[in-house]
Formats: C-alpha cells, sequence, structure tokens
C-alpha cells in the first residue's frame, strides 16, 4: 500500500526501490543474518576485536608518519627545502647571448624553456 502511494507522488522507480528495501529485509531474516549480526553487535569479545584492530590501524599509521626516508638519512643529502653544500654546482642555464636569441617574446614560453632546460630536456 505504501509503495502505491510512493508511486503515485515520486514515480515507479522510487516505489520499485522502497519494495527492494523491504524484499532484502525479509530475505536477511529469513536467512539468519539478521541474527548473526545482533549477537556480532551485542557480543563483548567482537567488540574486543574492533577495538584491537583499531589500535593496530592506528599504531599501522603512526609508524608510517614516523618511518624516516633512507634518502634524508645520508648526510650532505639535499631536501627539497634545504640548502646547497658548500662547492656545489648550479646545473641552471647561465643567460647568454644564445639563450637571448631563442627567446620567442612571450614570458611564459620563456620560463618553461628555461624549466625544461634544468631538467635536460631541449
Amino acid at each position: 500500500m505504501l509503495s502505491v502511494r510512493q508511486a503515485r507522488a515520486k514515480g515507479w522507480a522510487a516505489s520499485l526501490q522502497m519494495a527492494a528495501g523491504g524484499f532484502l529485509l525479509m530475505g536477511a531474516s529469513a536467512i539468519g543474518i539478521v541474527g548473526f549480526v545482533a549477537g556480532l553487535v551485542l557480543s563483548p569479545v567482537a567488540w574486543a576485536g574492533v577495538i584491537l584492530l583499531g589500535v593496530a590501524g592506528l599504531l599501522f599509521a603512526v609508524g608510517q608518519k614516523l618511518e624516516v626516508p633512507k634518502d634524508s638519512a645520508k648526510p650532505g643529502a639535499v631536501g627539497e627545502s634545504g640548502r646547497a653544500p658548500k662547492g656545489a654546482v648550479d646545473a641552471g642555464p647561465k643567460k647568454g647571448k644564445k639563450q637571448q636569441q631563442s627567446s620567442s617574446g612571450d614570458p611564459e614560453l620563456d620560463d618553461i624553456e628555461a624549466i625544461l632546460r634544468r631538467h635536460g630536456i631541449q
């Protein structure tokens, strides 16, 4: 009766979805899933297992955050925000006449070309 009212008010798709939900609950209770879930929710042993799984996940996440990458543990390694060590050579391109002649006049394209040259792509 309720699904017929639903069909008149919101259409047949909503009515069919409502009927499917009702049949799903009846089928689940018929095969015993409802009793299984109720026993699981009310069981203190099950809740202890859930708590232990949560603690394990928390410990794993903290361990991942505390893990130091092996590359940054080397002395003298340069990080993204670190300074270059003394005597380091700048691999960036030098501004000369040749580069000024090849500029296209567009500052954005010049920036892109400079970035590509810095990475060895020409």
